[in-house]
């Protein structure tokens, strides 16, 4: 308890060695000594909003005259600074009033004691502030200095009111000072005691918290409270309430929290386009949720912040909407809820508007080389480098990374090494292939957790701040600062010369796209990403078809029938699909020794001889099967050569049509590749374009 006390006010108590670089001091909060804490929180760095490990980066010790030892009275070894003390013990000596140096080490000890003073306020007040100090105490987030304490109960004072809930939250921060420490305080304190009038039931409530209905930190990263009470028809938040209770057995948080956003905007259609019966529900019919559908269709986004605000709900959005309001709507008929609603009151899959096809949200090559540049990489700190290669190879979202344990790997009998992290669609956790590069970046990520916290931390990557036991893992917010202000120092920039910007899932769209291109079969890139629908993985093999037919186009453009003419393929022309199709089925169905059969599936072929393809119309070859039609050239003027000299004229003229045939066939080859070469003097340098294929997976 005592260590408690001691977090709370701010006072660093020794639990390990700073981390700033070669420093030698005892370290408290934040894992920094008190001179370098002082240094992190200095104005300068809370200007440039400074993460400790930026900072650790930046800080270096001071060099300190080695002319004697500190005096302090416990024997320190430390060379001093000024005043016979070393640099940690003449801070906490100036902290505690500058008393004699024999009397330093009981100040210390006396200043550890908890100095929050409750004195002169009422008994109800004076509880308050006791179980605000608990509060705190139990979230172990951010801490509680004693100046903030004392403008607090000093305002207390000066109002002279007997409770904090006398006044509300706007009229105590109207009063407060400009401190946000004092006014975040405060926030703290009303919140926390209007927790204690909540029901005990929390689905009595308007507002439910996550970690109150017992989902684990897991299933919670990032979501917030549902809160009902901007649904303003109370019949309507009654049944959006008990749908979503329904919903939370089985459904994904982060997918209900998006569908009670639904609801709100269905209580703003009612309360627009029928207020004066908005609070019936029997206003509910056929015609009202065709209303509803049109007004979704014009309405302008005007509840979210960001780049969609002021513009009208997407395809994906308002297909979200009805979807919702589809399943609440049977739900109701279902289980029979009363008021009985008409049998039409329904939304039908054909209300909803036609879904827009899947984006190509893979990042360009281009910039991929950049971001993959060792000499790149090399300017990253440890900590965001670790998340870069594990959702560039790993194709993890950015939650399920967030949320790794330390003992996210695991080595199976063969030796390989699986990545076992938790899915939040299905509420699981899976394992999938690690690659070399992975393994070696989470060893060294752990280390730096078990520098830090020794075995108190479950996170691979914990919080940076205000997070003194390792309870809580990093925000998104944090990780995507860090990575934008690295892509910003690296200056990544497009083919065209202009800025450009990648985000987190990004990386995992760049690794479906890869293995796609590598020939990677669509089940396969489904089960590596965890993808729960089908969708995602056909959105993956039209990216390989569409990559193997531009390789076609580009590489197989020009072949020969058995006049030695030129068959070219139109890559511009509105049939090239239709000749892609052709290929696709000709490549699979009818490869034939020497090139292909440009022949129709439906019609049989009437050869039964390899080379019996060289006198049929069909046949068609290019420049990759020369060896082959010059050891045929070879083998028909033999034959030749052998009829003729057997006095057999039929097969000898067979023979020579054969050879004829042959020779055209691969000088028009030749000749043609001379073109080409002629055309591009750059074809055989090296193509820097193209990247490594995929990491190994040992």
């Amino acid at each position: 308890m005592a260590d408690s006390r001691n977090w709370v006010m701010g006072w660093s108590a020794e639990v390990g060695p700073c981390r700033v670089p070669q420093c030698r001091y005892a370290a408290g909060f934040a894992l920094l000594c008190d001179v370098h804490r002082t240094e992190w929180m200095s104005p300068i760095h809370r200007r440039r909003k400074t993460a400790i490990e930026e900072f650790m980066f930046l800080a270096r010790p001071a060099d300190r005259p080695a002319v004697g030892c500190c005096r302090y009275p416990d024997g320190c070894v430390y060379p001093i600074s000024s005043n016979d003390l070393c640099e940690g013990h003449l801070y906490r000596w100036q902290r505690v009033g500058k008393p004699a140096l024999a009397d330093l080490p009981s100040a210390v000890r006396d200043r550890v004691t908890p100095g929050f003073s409750v004195d002169g306020l009422p008994p109800l007040l004076t509880l308050e502030f006791q179980y605000l100090l608990q509060v705190r105490t139990d979230e172990r987030a951010s801490r509680i200095l004693q100046a903030t304490w004392g403008c607090v109960t000093r305002l207390a004072l000066t109002e002279g009111v007997s409770s904090l809930r006398d006044r509300t939250l706007d009229q105590w921060r109207g009063r407060a000072s400009q401190d946000p420490t004092v006014r975040g305080l405060l926030g703290t304190a009303l919140r926390a005691l209007a927790d204690l009038d909540r029901p005990e039931d929390e689905y009595e409530g308007d507002v439910w918290r996550p970690e109150h209905l017992g989902f684990s930190i897991e299933e919670r990263r990032g979501v917030s409270a549902l809160n009902f009470t901007a649904i303003t028809q109370e019949w309507l938040r009654d049944k959006a309430k008990r749908w979503t209770k329904v919903k939370l057995g089985h459904g994904e948080l982060r997918t209900v929290q998006s569908q009670v956003a639904v609801f709100k905007c269905f209580s703003r259609f009612l309360a627009h386009a029928y207020s004066d019966r908005q609070d019936d529900p029997t206003v509910l019919d056929r015609a009202v949720l065709e209303t509803y559908v049109g007004w979704l269709h014009r309405h302008v986004n005007d509840n979210k912040a960001g780049r969609g605000r002021g513009k009208p709900f997407s395809a994906e959005t308002r297909i979200r909407h009805l979807s919702t309001m589809a399943d609440f709507f049977a739900y109701w008929h279902r289980y029979g809820w009363e008021p009985a609603l008409s049998p039409t009151t329904r939304i039908f899959t054909d209300d909803y508007p036609r879904r827009s096809g899947l984006k190509a949200n893979f990042i360009d090559e281009y910039l991929m080389e950049q971001i993959e540049s060792e000499e790149n990489l090399a300017l990253l700190e440890p900590e965001t480098r670790t998340m870069v290669l594990i959702c560039r190879d790993e194709g993890l979202r950015i939650g399920e990374a967030l949320t790794l344990k330390t003992d996210c790997l695991k080595q199976t009998p063969s030796g390989r090494w699986a990545l076992v992290h938790y899915k939040s669609k299905d509420k699981s956790f899976r394992a999938i292939p690690a690659s070399r590069v992975v393994v070696e970046a989470i060893r060294e990520q752990h280390q730096r957790v078990l520098r830090r916290f020794d075995d108190g931390c479950p996170w691979l990557f914990p919080r940076a701040q205000m997070n003194p036991d390792g309870r809580h893992h990093m925000t998104y917010t944090t990780i995507t600062r860090r990575f934008d202000a690295w892509l910003s120092r690296i200056r990544l920039v497009d083919i065209h010369g202009r800025p450009a910007r990648v985000t987190w899932h990004q990386f995992r769209h760049t690794l479906g796209t890869r293995m796609a291109n590598a020939g990677v079969s669509g089940r396969t890139i489904r089960e590596v990403l965890g993808h729960t629908s089908w969708e995602m993985q056909e959105h993956y093999s039209r990216i390989s078809d569409e990559t193997l037919r531009r390789e076609y186009e580009e590489k197989y453009e020009v072949r020969f029938n058995l006049k030695g003419e030129a068959v070219r393929v139109r890559r511009d022309s509105d049939l090239s699909a239709v000749e892609w199709l052709a290929e696709k089925i000709g490549r699979r169905l009818h490869a034939v020794a020497g090139g292909w059969c440009g022949r129709h599936i439906a019609r049989p072929c009437p050869k039964t001889a390899a080379d019996g393809c060289y006198v049929c119309e069909d046949f068609q070859t290019d420049q990759k099967f020369l060896p082959i039609h010059e050891d045929t050239l070879l083998r028909a003027r033999e034959l030749q050569a052998t009829t003729e000299a057997a006095g057999r004229t039929r097969a000898a003229e067979t023979n020579a049509r054969l050879a004829d045939s042959v020779e055209h066939l691969i000088i028009r080859i030749t000749d043609e590749e001379s073109d080409l070469r002629a055309r591009t003097p750059d074809a055989d340098k090296p193509d820097h374009t193209r990247t490594e294929g995929a990491a190994d997976a040992s």
